[in-house]
């Protein structure tokens, strides 16, 4: 039974790895179905839109943490620390995901992604404007070891690992800041990784969506993912702060069918937000992220 759970893990955490395919970010994102190129400006933008990131005009750092089905076998980390330049130079982060597969104490295999992202406005006025950011990733695989005499893994043979350099793109623009337009593609160089026999290649995602507040607090959003390789992907949320220190959030996506709710609570400089993602085969999946900012 346990080896059943873990083949069924491994399949799931396909849409929670780190960089070989997607996952819907920290919970605030996750919450509202994932749908937030066009609307995310926040210290975790480089998640969604690199763009985004031009918005965060305050030094702060956060953590997200979630386990794929609540198996235990498998835990995705984020960490990100942003520090705004100037309204001319915009802002920059410094963010950190990780994805640990693991069998009782033994690491099966680790995806880790280190990056740095840029992001500033183009034009910015009353009316309107217009962000372009990116994103430079340091990408490390690690295989683990394979399952050896034991068949846990204690006393296999030491599988290697690969790195490769991704680069992220990515547009914003908003209208009198109640309608937006985002545009990303997430590994426009298309990283490779192994040796010419056995050589992977990170999938190039493009994401495109649209977000509109027909009231004040309200955001909706909608938007269409292609991933190479992969049937496009559909995504709709909304994110209703119901006062001014607490929001609630709901969304929906297709392949998998899956859909999510969370809330979020900000308190002076911190902010907690926790989301709920349901799946059609596992386990649903729990998010909590913890921001800290500079009062």
């Amino acid at each position: 039974m346990k080896r059943l759970l873990l083949i069924l893990l491994l399949i799931g955490a396909l849409n929670a790895q780190v960089f070989t395919d997607s996952w819907p970010g920290a919970a605030a994102g996750a919450g509202a179905g994932g749908a937030q190129v066009a609307v995310n400006q926040s210290m975790w933008a480089h998640s969604y839109n690199p763009a985004g990131l031009a918005f965060v005009d305050n030094v702060g750092g956060g953590f997200a943490f979630n386990s794929p089905g609540s198996y235990g076998f498998a835990s995705l980390s984020m960490f990100t620390a942003t520090l705004p330049i100037n309204e001319k130079y915009g802002t920059v982060s410094l963010h950190g995901d990780m994805l640990r597969v693991k069998s009782g104490e033994t690491v099966l295999s680790s995806e880790n992604a280190l990056g740095v992202t840029h992001a500033l406005h183009l034009l910015k006025d009353l009316r309107s404007s217009f962000s372009v950011g990116y994103s430079l990733n340091f990408l490390f695989v690690d295989y683990g070891q394979s399952a050896g005499l034991s068949g846990d893994g204690s006393d296999g043979i030491d599988l290697g690992s690969v790195a490769g350099l991704g680069l992220d793109l990515g547009v914003q623009a908003s209208l009198r800041n109640r309608a937006w337009m985002g545009v990303a593609v997430k590994n426009i160089n298309a990283p490779k990784f192994g040796s010419s026999e056995s050589e992977a290649q990170a999938p190039r995602k493009f994401v495109a969506g649209l977000g509109y507040m027909p009231y004040y607090g309200l955001t909706t959003s909608f938007e269409v993912e292609k991933m190479q390789g992969y049937d496009a992907q559909y995504r709709m949320g909304l994110d209703y702060a119901i006062m001014e220190w607490f929001s609630i959030r709901a969304g929906v996506s297709t392949y998998p069918s899956q859909l999510t709710f969370g809330f979020g609570v900000k308190k002076g400089f911190i902010k907690v937000d926790y989301a709920y993602i349901s799946h059609p085969v596992l386990n649903g999946t729990h998010f909590f992220t913890l921001e800290i900012y500079k009062p």
